[in-house]
């Protein structure tokens, strides 16, 4: 599973991915209210990751750990 450090730039959030040296911006988000935050994560340039669902919306930056999604 790869880190990823999720940050606020420009009212956008990016996301970084360590093992691969490269950012891109996120797209869509499966959670994204203050109950719960992550799970498929859509990234412009059309690769997915999964992150498990956090209990509200982190403090940025954040570093998590990450899976590829297959859909």
């Amino acid at each position: 599973m790869p880190m990823v450090i999720f940050r606020l730039h420009n009212n956008s959030l990016y996301c970084y991915i360590a093992k691969q040296d490269m950012e891109a911006k996120v797209v869509q988000l499966e959670h994204n209210h203050p109950q719960q935050w992550g799970g498929r994560v859509c990234l412009e340039g059309g690769k997915a990751y999964y992150v498990e669902p956090q209990p509200g919306i982190p403090s940025f930056p954040v570093s998590l750990r990450a899976t590829r999604s297959e859909l």
